[in-house]
């Protein structure tokens, strides 16, 4: 193993022991750990700004990058310097209130957590992201607002808090804080916004004392959110405070953040079996996966449970969610299937998690539900409108001259591939033999996803919907069969990313919910 990949995974060991520790970092940590600005540093900052950021908030930070129009709420336009999470009275952002940002992420957003990159490489974009604003003028030390001591948590702190919630709060956030007040709302650049839901645990910042403290009395500069200083006593914002966070369910919030997780593919003796339902993998624990949906919305699949088992010669993983629709059918213009993806990365420094760079190849495995229902007969447009009028075309192949023949009943399996575009060309959507309920699949960056042929496609995959919740195994031997596939090994350790996808929303292509970068390790 390589120095880096030991620093690398030191990094996310410490990551999954804290838990959320990196989140509820002090600002007097932060600032004594705070490096001096260099141009090594700014150059360092730059460089990971356009491996990992630039996709999103655009090369030059305008908020325009390659995947902004997939993203909702908008990556932030860094030239304007403006930004929601600040610590002061004049909506400016400090150091440590970008540094904070980027170490934990927006929940609500597609913004992950970075906590995985060094203390050095965060503090270098938040020097890199400076410089692309353009603005010179430090923060005035008047301006940072200062937190008072913290009154006690009691019931009636909680109920006096309560009260002014109704007069200040309700308005937009509802009388239960369910974001179902106010609903016709914009920020400052036209997009439409909504109240967030405070009872569902995802907080810009987070529901601590102090973030909220910030919250309330700074307001979010370009949001409906107005500051609330001088507005009520510090007693009362304290009241205030502990009411919204009586409103968030025990553990809910940090289950909807980000971390990066290890999971321990196990090694098993013979044959790993494809069924969900196995006895075997009701033997092993599974490692939870928080996902974010990237054009957010609060109903949503929250992540995936992840299961891993090898043999020394195929990879098996069992990934479970709950989804209460099946979603099995693509065959109408208003119809998406389910799906699931696991992407993988083999560099020691592996690219930006959402398909890869251009200097950066990812490996997919992809399983859709409307593909795991055509295993059971292939499902064409005359499934779904069976008295349909239909041609007919001489490329038939079952068809016999002279003999009657129903239109309706030429499937696409009884017609000659030659004359049938996409099926022709081996386009695996196309494919009405298809044995696979999955593809493997490769990506260089955004647009760059590629197939397998089929003669090289051996993922096997099977789902099983029941009681609401989704099981699905993919199963697939280590060894490559040709130049640049998937090499993997016991004793070796990739990075692994998971996407769902959820048709009853709608989710197809790259409308879907992801998870950050994970380590998968196969034991020896």
């Amino acid at each position: 193993m390589t120095e880096a990949l030991r620093m690398r995974l030191g990094m996310l060991i410490a990551v999954v022991a804290l838990g959320s520790g990196c989140a509820k970092e002090p600002s007097a940590t932060l600032s004594s750990a705070k490096p001096s600005v260099t141009p090594q540093i700014v150059e360092m900052g730059r460089r990971l700004y356009n491996k990992q950021c630039a996709v999103c908030h655009g090369p030059k930070g305008a908020g325009d990058g390659q995947a902004a129009y997939l993203l909702y709420p908008k990556p932030r336009d860094f030239t304007q310097n403006e930004f929601r999470l600040v610590s002061t009275s004049t909506m400016q952002a400090t150091d440590e209130d970008l540094f904070l940002t980027i170490t934990r992420g927006t929940p609500g957003s597609a913004m992950p957590s970075w906590e995985t990159l060094t203390s050095e490489q965060r503090w270098a974009l938040v020097y890199y992201v400076r410089h692309l604003t353009g603005a010179s003028e430090s923060i005035d030390p008047a301006s940072i607002i200062h937190v008072p001591p913290e009154t006690p948590k009691t019931p009636e702190s909680i109920a006096r808090g309560r009260q002014i919630f109704v007069q200040a709060c309700a308005s937009c956030h509802g009388p239960q804080g369910r974001g179902d007040g106010q609903q016709v709302m914009a920020d400052n650049a036209g997009y439409p916004i909504k109240p967030r839901d405070l009872t569902a645990g995802v907080f810009k910042g987070s529901s601590e004392s102090n973030d909220l403290y910030y919250r309330i009395v700074a307001g979010l500069p370009g949001s409906p959110m107005p500051s609330y200083a001088d507005v009520y006593t510090d007693e009362q914002l304290w009241d205030l405070i502990h009411y919204v966070q009586s409103l968030v369910p025990s553990g809910v919030e940090d289950r909807v953040r980000m971390h990066a997780r290890s999971i321990r593919a196990h090694r098993v003796r013979g044959d790993i079996p494809l069924e969900p339902t196995a006895k075997i993998w009701s033997t092993r624990q599974p490692v939870s996966i928080a996902l974010t949906p990237l054009w957010w919305r609060d109903h949503r699949v929250e992540g995936v449970e992840v299961k891993a088992l090898h043999n020394g010669k195929e990879l098996a993983l069992q990934l479970s969610w709950n989804d209460q629709t099946r979603d099995n059918s693509t065959l109408t213009p208003q119809a998406f299937s389910d799906g699931v993806a696991v992407e993988f990365s083999l560099e020691q420094d592996p690219p930006f998690f959402g398909m890869g760079d251009a200097n950066g190849v990812v490996q997919i495995w992809h399983w859709k539900a409307s593909w795991q229902e055509d295993l059971k007969g292939w499902q064409d447009v005359e499934t779904a409108y069976p008295n349909a009028a239909v041609d007919w075309y001489p490329a038939q192949r079952d068809y016999q001259h002279g003999e009657p023949s129903e239109v309706s009943q030429s499937r696409t399996a009884s017609q000659d591939p030659r004359f049938m575009g996409g099926w022709g060309a081996g386009n695996p959507l196309s494919d009405p033999n298809r044995t696979s309920a999955a593809e493997e699949a490769m990506a260089k960056g955004l647009g760059t996803l590629t197939s397998r042929a089929p003669s090289m496609q051996r993922i096997q995959a099977d789902g099983l919907w029941q009681d609401g919740r989704w099981q699905v195994v993919l199963h697939r031997p280590l060894a490559p069969n040709e130049e640049g596939d998937l090499r993997l090994k016991p004793g070796q350790q990739v990075s692994a990313a998971f996407a769902i996808w959820d048709g009853h929303a709608g989710d197809r292509n790259g409308q879907k919910s992801v998870s950050i970068w994970n380590i998968l390790e196969l034991e020896r």
